[in-house]
């Protein structure tokens, strides 16, 4: 037990807290989760080669039951509390979604879960996971499970013994260099997956193994308390200044994360070396006791968060509301601590493999089987209370809001074809399709919503449907902004689908595509307020192009915009599912300006306007004769979509007969 790190944890742990509650000025507390990651990655393998130098061995099952014991009592506790949370707090059409989070907090593997999630557009407005924190926990325990295998390999190789620690700390180097390398690429090119898989994370714990296995090399130098006290000072400095400096913009873990970890190995080195009053503010008494609570602490903060959001109806609750639940996370953390950590912590009697692996599987498989039935409680609970249910009087509806996000067109999330010579491009193709007329049609997510309509219009009227679209990314030459980065992927993707329209001219190009909210536009950002001109003007340059080869282009017009999730309206207004309808010009108001300014500069693209079948009368219902029309705020269902296959047929039959 050192003072030093425990104060690590506390400060971890708070800046944690902070930043998940919202406190202004700390936009980079997520790199606790980076101090973590060295620190466990430090005493792990310090407590691995201890055993080692002991007893010449690892008894390796006997190391997993120690995490098992240390571990899984507190998550479970937790992931009881989560479901309870979720089935009493959270909107119905979230509770599939909580429960196959806890499926895979329960086999830590939730970060790969999550970094799936990152990159589904539909799901980039989802509200977070009750459980979102245990990404964390799934990529030390991956590491736990496989850092010792390799370790107890070390051990055996011939000409082991002084050589140990210096092959462990090179076999960690490689692996970090690796994993660093890897880091900085993928949170440059994809930071909503890099922030989540393991695999970028993997350096960060081999940097405090290595820092372990050269231990005795540093502690035989014994640095002075000066250098002790400027390690320290200078460490806690980066880790603070990270904090601050930081923001969601970052490229990260990738090299910034090198700042809070660098910061980390140096107030390791550093902590147990200082004297006087700089050791006593080291082992201040309220921080080594928020280091103890610490993996409870970080473990009921977020969930309780998720349900003062709830409560309160706001998806981003002040700072001020965060700042109480932070406060009252401190009494649950410690009651978690007292009653559920304490009792089985202490010392494991030595035995034999066998008895040792049984003790093993048995924490391992109730765990596993708590969190699963805890799962199938809140699945149960759906067709239970939900509506529909024999608690409800619900008014039918297909899809049911619960499984409004499965209800959209599946090959395109599958995967389909690269475009010949195309890096970002990919083809689905669907319809007839050996068809002789082509539609193509090009866009975002709102080109993907519309091909239910089109493929089951072209299988009856012979034309060969191809989607050539890309989400978050319009048929417009514009970058758009994704959070605070532009997204450069768009101007390649439409170039490559101009080149291939181009080189085999189908009868018709068809573009649907909402307008983004801003814009990248000579080295700067252009705001929402302004955004109107330059996009109408992207979507004119890339009709042109689109339309250059002789085919015929038309666009589908803008479709509503709601103030709400509509599945989760529909979920908690299920005998009144008027109450989840907009008005039609206020619908459209958010999204049609830019289109329609396209069209008067470019008369020949023909619109394709559905309004009327979705919003008949001028209001837009939210359930339409008992079809869920939105799977969200503003993407129609697939089944919608399918029901609007022959006004769109009719719509695009006298398009296909002409060409320009």
């Amino acid at each position: 037990m050192r003072a030093d790190i425990q104060t690590l944890r506390a400060v971890a742990v708070v800046l944690v807290l902070l930043w998940h509650a919202g406190v202004p000025g700390l936009r980079g507390g997520y790199v606790g989760v980076d101090v973590f990651l060295v620190v466990s990655g430090f005493l792990m393998t310090q407590i691995l080669l201890t055993e080692v130098q002991e007893r010449g061995r690892l008894d390796l099952p006997r190391f997993y039951l120690r995490r098992a014991r240390r571990l899984l009592p507190a998550a479970a506790v937790t992931v009881v509390g989560v479901a309870l949370i979720t089935v009493a707090l959270l909107p119905l059409t979230r509770w599939r979604e909580v429960a196959g989070d806890i499926v895979a907090s329960a086999f830590y593997v939730v970060n790969w879960r999550l970094a799936a999630r990152s990159v589904d557009y539909l799901a980039a407005d989802a509200p977070p996971s009750p459980l979102q924190h245990f990404w964390s926990l799934a990529v030390e325990e991956q590491f736990y499970l496989v850092w010792p295998v390799l370790l107890a390999l070390v051990v055996v190789l011939p000409g082991r013994g002084r050589g140990t620690a210096s092959r462990v700390a090179l076999l960690a180097g490689v692996l970090g260099a690796l994993s660093l390398a890897w880091s900085a690429w993928l949170s440059q090119v994809d930071p909503g997956r890099a922030y989540f898989v393991t695999t970028t994370r993997v350096w960060e714990l081999a940097l405090g193994a290595v820092l372990a296995a050269l231990w005795p090399w540093w502690v035989a130098r014994a640095p002075g308390s000066r250098v002790a006290l400027a390690l320290v000072g200078a460490g806690l400095g980066a880790v603070l200044a990270s904090a601050l400096l930081l923001d969601e913009a970052t490229a990260f873990p990738g090299t910034a994360a090198l700042l809070p970890t660098l910061g980390t190995v140096a107030v390791l080195l550093g902590g147990p070396f200082v004297s006087g009053a700089p050791r006593a503010a080291l082992a201040w008494s309220p921080a080594q006791r928020t280091g103890d609570i610490s993996y409870s602490l970080y473990l009921w903060h977020w969930p309780l968060l998720v349900a003062a959001g709830a409560l309160t109806g706001a998806t981003e609750p002040t700072w001020a509301v965060g700042l109480l639940v932070v406060a009252l996370s401190f009494p649950v953390a410690w009651l978690s601590y007292r009653f559920v950590e304490e009792p089985f912590r202490g010392r494991i009697p030595r035995t034999t493999v066998r008895v040792t692996t049984r003790r093993l599987f048995r924490w391992a498989g109730g765990y596993a089987l708590g969190c699963v039935v805890c799962a199938a409680a809140v699945v149960a609970s759906v067709t239970v209370l939900g509506p529909g249910g024999p608690l409800s009087r619900a008014v039918a509806v297909e899809p049911s809001p619960d499984r409004a996000g499965d209800d959209v067109y599946t090959p395109f999330y599958d995967g389909c074809e690269l475009l010949p010579g195309a890096e970002h491009a990919t083809r689905c193709v669907d319809g007839d399709t050996e068809g002789t007329t082509r539609v193509v049609l090009v866009g975002d997510s709102h080109a993907v919503m519309w091909m239910p309509a089109l493929a089951a219009a072209g299988a009856e009227r012979g034309w060969r449907v191809e989607l050539l679209a890309h989400t978050g990314c319009p048929a417009a030459e514009v970058i758009p902004m994704t959070g605070d980065r532009p997204k450069w992927i768009c101007r390649a993707w439409l170039e490559e689908v101009t080149a291939a329209v181009a080189e085999d001219p189908p009868d018709v190009v068809l573009t649907a595509q909402v307008p983004v909210p801003r814009l990248w536009i000579d080295e700067q950002v252009v705001p929402s307020a302004e955004v109107g001109g330059p996009m109408a003007a992207g979507i004119e340059r890339a009709w042109e192009e689109l339309g250059a080869g002789g085919s015929a282009v038309a666009t589908i017009m803008p479709t509503p915009r709601f103030e709400v999730d509509v599945p989760e309206c529909v979920a908690e207004h299920p005998i009144e599912v008027e109450a989840c309808g907009r008005d039609a010009a206020q619908a459209l108001a958010p999204v049609s300006g830019p289109v329609e300014q396209a069209l008067a500069q470019d008369p020949e693209v023909v619109p394709v306007d559905l309004t009327g079948q979705l919003c008949p009368q001028g209001w837009c219902p939210a359930v339409d004769d008992g079809v869920l029309v939105w799977t969200d705020s503003n993407h129609l269902s697939r089944t919608r979509s399918l029901q609007l296959a022959g006004p769109l047929g009719e719509a695009l039959a006298a398009v296909a007969g002409t060409r320009r």
